[in-house]
């Protein structure tokens, strides 16, 4: 059992984000794929995505492989920033941190023989996991994020009802089926049942909780920030409409040439795009060829090479019709936020 103990300036501190955190979200469908069960909702998701793996997502996928279990790493606490940002913050983990978390679980046989490089923080190691996580970012998750974002929206509008009705008590209360919400006089807990860890307790003194709503989350999973307040995971309620059901970007465009849009997230060039896509640098270049006289992408000139940017109205089309804003929120934790239900 996980227990938070709070106090009644944590209480005052609780917020409730209203965006999804990307960096979260690409995890929890990184677990998913190795879980031995999915919700029915997930079922034509996570067969479409194992469809779309690709060699190059290896670094990523085998530091997600031990059920439940998440380097701290793979999930910063920060919120802000756009994929590309958050992803270099990733690869750029320093050192001793690299070591520290993963050192461990390559001499136990958690993790694969393979990831000894990147624990020993070899830059070419950290251009592959970068590589990687962008790669399986545009087969896992951008075709699908308007729907992600959208569910987590609702989930956030119920909870705000709920906050102006009933207060963050009844908040609590009815927050998940995963959690359980108790109050002894001043003292305040909020736990729910690990399937890593037996007992831990945690108090943020002061520093107050974010919950953090998530899509793909197969339970709670806890972040610890010893500069903010503690971030708890939880899992929303998604319904009962598929994800990804006759998504409309897929239909419009056309499968392939919809995960090229969705891979420019970052201004890749056109071998790194055929790689992330999983198609042939001349396949690459016809799709994007496309996009571009579409007014969807532009390429621009970079040494000797090329760039695949997305325009404006490229990055809302892959928003889902919605304008503004940055196309990807973000953020999890191995000791803290590992613990999970």
């Amino acid at each position: 059992m996980t227990t938070l103990r709070l106090d009644a300036t944590d209480l005052s501190r609780t917020v409730l984000r209203s965006e999804p955190a990307v960096l979260v979200e690409l995890a929890m469908a990184a677990q998913r794929l190795f879980l031995a069960d999915v919700p029915e909702h997930l079922t034509g998701w996570r067969a479409r995505t194992r469809a779309a793996l690709r060699p190059g997502m290896r670094p990523y996928l085998d530091l997600c492989r031990v059920p439940y279990l998440l380097p701290d790493l793979l999930t910063p606490p920060h919120f802000d920033g756009g994929l590309a940002a958050l992803v270099d913050r990733v690869a750029g983990t320093p050192d001793e941190v690299l070591a520290g978390e993963l050192g461990p679980l390559v001499e136990s046989g958690a993790l694969p023989a393979r990831v000894a490089p990147l624990a020993a923080g070899e830059p070419a190691a950290r251009a592959r996991l970068r590589a990687a996580m962008l790669a399986f970012h545009a087969a896992a998750l951008a075709l699908y994020w308007p729907h992600v974002e959208n569910a987590v929206r609702a989930d956030r509008a119920v909870r705000g009802h709920t906050m102006a009705s009933g207060g963050l008590d009844r908040v609590l209360r009815d927050l998940s089926p995963y959690l359980a919400w108790a109050e002894s006089g001043e003292r305040y807990t909020l736990s729910y049942r690990c399937a890593v860890y037996d007992d831990v307790e945690l108090a943020p003194g002061g520093r107050g909780l974010t919950l953090l709503p998530c899509y793909l989350a197969p339970q709670p999973y806890l972040l610890a920030d010893p500069e903010g307040p503690l971030v708890l995971v939880y899992p929303i309620r998604p319904g009962r409409r598929e994800l990804g059901a006759g998504a409309p970007l897929a239909d419009l465009l056309g499968r392939t040439r919809a995960a090229v849009l969705a891979a420019t997230a970052d201004a890749p060039g056109t071998t790194a795009l055929a790689r992330r896509v999983g198609v042939s640098a001349a396949t690459a270049s016809e799709h994007a060829a496309v996009l571009r006289a579409a007014g969807l992408i532009t390429t621009r000139r970079s040494g000797a090479g090329v760039r695949h940017c997305l325009t404006p109205l490229g990055e809302q089309l892959l928003r889902g019709g919605q304008p503004g804003g940055d196309q990807q929120p973000v953020t999890p934790s191995m000791r803290s936020r590992s613990r999970s239900a």
